[in-house]
């Protein structure tokens, strides 16, 4: 009876052991396939993506920093009909940090070359009123929400001249006076709006 319980424990600890080794060996293989799909070359980026080098851009009016203002790059030769698109919002300090998009897919920096760019105030204009709420209103309600709107926006004080924030879509000739050429070399940009003020 001893021997036979003896058979039996050995028979079980061979299945445990038998199981726990299955397991290992599933975890190993799970593993290799995500360092596989995961860590093989990372993104892939289309062949015609522009090389990049890093660009800060600074946005001031005088010694004032200018936080929620968005910087444009137009590509000379090419203006908004580029296949690439550079571009930053500053934050608090008044500091973006350019990124070069094209297609889905973006990079941090900025190709070389001659550049338009144009700087605009984000404007920021919210409704107390929820979502949810908003469903609810009828027409007329929403009509006069719309017309508050526009009202607030008609009534907001630009921080960047208008100026600055002209393009023709689509163009080479924006009305944009800034001109900036991009190298490895150059890393930064300041631009202060008040030298464009009337």
């Amino acid at each position: 009876m001893q021997v036979r319980r003896l058979f039996l424990f050995e028979i079980q600890n061979d299945f445990m052991m038998e199981i726990e080794m299955k397991h290992v060996c599933l975890l190993m293989v799970c593993c290799c396939l995500l360092v596989c799909f995961a860590g093989c070359g990372g993104e892939k980026f289309p062949a015609d993506f522009p090389k990049v080098t890093p660009l800060t851009v600074t946005v001031k009016d005088g010694t004032t920093p200018l936080s929620d203002v968005r910087i444009v790059f137009y590509p000379a030769g090419k203006g908004a009909g580029a296949a690439y698109a550079s571009s930053g919002s500053t934050d608090a300090n008044g500091v973006a940090k350019i990124i070069t998009a094209q297609g889905g897919f973006s990079k941090s920096g900025i190709p070389a070359g001659e550049f338009v760019v144009t700087v605009e105030d984000i404007i920021k204009i919210s409704s107390d009123i929820p979502p949810e709420e908003k469903v609810k209103m009828s027409m007329g309600e929403l009509n006069k929400l719309a017309e508050e709107q526009k009202k607030k926006m008609a009534e907001y004080k630009r921080k960047v001249p208008e100026l600055l924030c002209k393009t023709r879509a689509g163009s080479i000739d924006a009305r944009s006076p800034i001109r900036f050429t991009a190298s490895p070399e150059t890393k930064e940009l300041a631009i202060d709006v008040a030298e464009y003020k009337n």
